[in-house]
């Protein structure tokens, strides 16, 4: 479906004053994050990757990286910054397993992705779908009986033009010393069929990719006092390629590519500066410029992506185990 050629959205008068500002605010993330999500799978994009250490023990073989870059979006330059990750996830089986890995990234991945650990915490994520728009651009609000999933990608671009909903993310989890600490966090995200791509043959040694994602809104469903994370982005997309190797065996590669670059790693309000980036501006001011705090920032920005890819890779762990014995009975 071309962006360009949609029907505006028409938000009815009995919607809540904050709902229509989530539709407009969908509109804005689905014409950004189609030009993000265009650079993240062009195969020559210039970024300068670096690898992380997701600093975890995981049970699936992984490799991440973050990068820093810049792009043009609806013609202006940002600043981004991003995790690409591949993921060993599992092995598709049955007599067709081009079929089946379809229909599970299509229909069961999201919706299934959640579970309960030994220790009694929630894992995953959960979801609440919140608005809907039609290819007409009706816009409506789903019903209590179809909150608590999200939306079959088939039906996206066909019953629906885009889809919005909360995804709450329970593996956010920051391990300080002996301290653990469960954030609560959540993120307001957008599925549309831009997002969607099947492709035989994608790769040398790969016979299937089946590819989903969805671009953030600029809004802040749970609050939080960080400067830069689940809702605090400017723009951003998350995507998901399954890749089918030519032996059965899948690995997910996933992309987070948001901007732009921090200004702030804690948010405490209006005209209170950053503890840690404002701490280094006034470091820099004292010192007359000696000290330069772009090598902070960027150690400080790496951070920040590593602990995006932790949760995704816990993710990845439960979510393997899932599609391993949802492929038993498909």
């Amino acid at each position: 479906m071309n962006t360009a050629n949609e029907v505006a959205a028409v938000a009815p008068e009995a919607l809540s004053e904050h709902d229509r500002f989530l539709v407009k605010q969908a509109e804005i993330a689905i014409a950004d994050g189609v030009q993000l999500e265009r650079w993240c799978r062009d195969p020559n994009r210039k970024v300068n990757e670096f690898l992380l250490d997701l600093k975890r023990p995981y049970r699936l073989p992984n490799k991440a990286y973050g990068y820093f870059s810049d792009l043009l979006v609806s013609g202006e330059t940002r600043t981004v910054i991003g995790v690409r990750q591949e993921v060993e996830f599992g092995r598709a089986s049955g007599p067709d397993p081009e079929e089946q890995l379809t229909r599970y990234v299509l229909g069961v991945f999201l919706p299934s992705s959640h579970w309960t650990y030994a220790d009694g915490w929630q894992g995953g994520f959960t979801f609440d779908q919140m608005l809907y728009c039609t290819p007409d651009g009706r816009v409506g609000r789903y019903t209590e009986d179809q909150r608590a999933t999200v939306q079959d990608w088939t039906l996206i671009g066909t019953r629906y033009r885009w889809s919005l909903f909360t995804v709450f993310l329970h593996d956010f989890v920051v391990k300080l010393g002996p301290v653990t600490k469960h954030f609560k966090e959540a993120a307001a995200l957008v599925q549309h069929p831009d997002f969607i791509h099947i492709v035989k043959n994608p790769a040398p040694g790969f016979k299937l990719e089946v590819a989903i994602g969805y671009p953030f809104i600029d809004f802040a469903p749970v609050p939080n006092y960080f400067g830069f994370g689940p809702g605090k982005f400017n723009w951003a997309v998350k995507l998901f390629s399954f890749r089918l190797r030519d032996n059965n065996e899948v690995r997910c590669d996933m992309d987070f590519a948001a901007g732009a670059r921090p200004a702030k790693v804690f948010d405490f309000g209006p005209g209170i500066p950053c503890p840690l980036y404002g701490g280094a501006a006034a470091l820099r001011a004292v010192t007359l410029g000696a000290f330069d705090p772009s090598g902070f920032h960027d150690w400080m920005d790496g951070a920040m992506v590593a602990q995006h890819g932790r949760v995704h890779q816990a993710l990845m762990e439960g979510a393997s185990r899932v599609f391993a014995d949802w492929a038993k009975t498909a």
